[in-house]
């Protein structure tokens, strides 16, 4: 019986074919975990992120200090942040110590990104250990966040005309490096000046803020305001013919005005000088000023009373023993009152209501006031009279006679035509006086 050949078996023929399938998934497999390192020895470490980033994929590399000591894992996400598993290469374990910081950053602009990690100055130096968490730090994610929201406007654009930008930009700025850093440092003086008065310029925009509100609030008022200023002007405008004739007149005035002034100029300084001590007895009695002139305006109807019908009706006293006339000897002296007053000080007594009239008449001075002016008294009719004993009888012919010749003379008019009543006010004044006739 002849032998079958072993390939020729169907069983071994399978039993090969399966056993090189084997190896073949075998060596794939082999090629994929040598590849993905899954046989190595490297530690697992994590990293909390906000985000893993643009660009930043499975086997990225994860350096330190420029040299590849390990590669990133795999990225997931959970509750809105990124976690990014790394695996260290352990021959680089001990010179990578437990506190270092990771930092996401670029190896371009918009290139793949790569994990950096960055020591922390005065660290202890304690080894990383596999399932470490590492801490992100803040400026990259800052700068990530920038590119994150740059990145849709740059997807936007038109890449052909973001060249052009880009190189006139560049062709710009050729050669002005040395200037544009000048003008750089000069803005850093500007703001180094300018930060300690921030707080001020604060408050300031806050005042500015306030007082933009303040005339918002009054912006009708200003309106109609302006309204107003309109209708003036037209008003105005409409009379131009008259504003151009006053100005001409007050102009006119002007002239005249300075003219009189420069004729007239020294006297006014003159009455000027001469009027001040009036005036100050005046100021000294302003305050019955008031109270004079309404006692004079009460008192009207009385003056109007005396001279109804066009006459004078007065009552005339003559004392039997008329006061004789004052010389210099006589000049009133009184002396101040108890604390600093004066019983002449400016009063108003009892106007401008008084209580006085013809049947209750005003008492007048008192006794120690006339003596004190040198009148002893009342109504100084103990003075000694005017004439002396045994003169011409008062009120006799022959007295009417020389009064009518005196009055005539100083009237200017005839001895006959001297009114009755000049004789009997002038008789008791010049009753008792020398005529001497040369």
């Amino acid at each position: 019986m002849a032998r079958t050949s072993t390939l020729d078996k169907t069983g071994t023929v399978r039993t090969l074919g399966v056993l090189m399938l084997v190896l073949m998934l075998s060596a794939v497999y082999l090629t994929y975990a040598v590849f993905t390192k899954k046989f190595s020895g490297d530690l697992p470490v994590t990293i909390r992120s906000e985000s893993a980033g643009l660009q930043l994929n499975r086997n990225s590399d994860v350096k330190l200090r420029g040299v590849i000591v390990g590669r990133v894992q795999e990225i997931t996400s959970d509750a809105g942040r990124a976690t990014i598993h790394l695996r260290i290469d352990p021959d680089y374990q001990r010179l990578i110590p437990s506190d270092v910081e990771a930092l996401i950053v670029p190896k371009t602009l918009f290139g793949e990104k790569f994990v950096d990690l960055q020591p922390v100055a005065g660290s202890a130096g304690t080894p990383i250990e596999a399932g470490d968490v590492l801490t992100q730090a803040d400026l990259p994610t800052d700068v990530e966040n920038l590119l994150i929201d740059l990145d849709p406007i740059l997807t936007a654009l038109n890449p052909v005309d973001l060249s052009y930008t880009l190189t006139a930009l560049s062709e710009a700025l050729d050669g002005q490096g040395e200037a544009l850093g000048e003008s750089l440092e000069t803005l850093e003086g500007y703001l180094q000046k300018i930060t300690p008065l921030a707080p001020r310029i604060v408050e300031d925009i806050t005042l500015l803020g306030e007082t933009a509100q303040t005339y918002a609030d009054v912006m009708p008022e200003i309106g109609e305001t302006l309204r107003n200023a309109v209708v003036t002007g037209n008003t105005l405008t409409g009379r131009k013919a008259q504003l151009q004739a006053l100005f001409t007149e007050t102009a006119a005035f002007a002239t005249t005005a300075d003219a009189f002034f420069d004729k007239t100029g020294e006297d006014f300084i003159t009455l000027s000088k001469q009027s001040r001590p009036t005036l100050e007895l005046l100021a000294d009695y302003a305050p019955t000023i008031g109270c004079v002139l309404k006692g004079v305006d009460r008192l009207m109807p009385r003056i109007d009373s005396a001279f109804r019908d066009n006459r004078a009706h007065v009552m005339v006293e003559f004392a039997a023993r008329s006061p004789r006339a004052y010389d210099k000897g006589d000049a009133a002296s009184l002396p101040p009152a108890s604390g600093g007053s004066s019983a002449l000080d400016p009063t108003c007594a009892t106007l401008p209501k008084t209580s006085y009239d013809a049947t209750t008449p005003a008492p007048g001075m008192s006794n120690a006031l006339l003596r004190q002016l040198g009148i002893g008294g009342p109504l100084g009719k103990d003075r000694p009279l005017v004439a002396p004993s045994g003169s011409t009888p008062a009120g006799s012919p022959s007295e009417r006679a020389q009064i009518e010749a005196l009055m005539a003379g100083a009237l200017g008019v005839e001895p006959d035509e001297v009114p009755s009543v000049a004789q009997a006010l002038a008789g008791p004044v010049l009753r008792g006086a020398e005529v001497t006739i040369g």
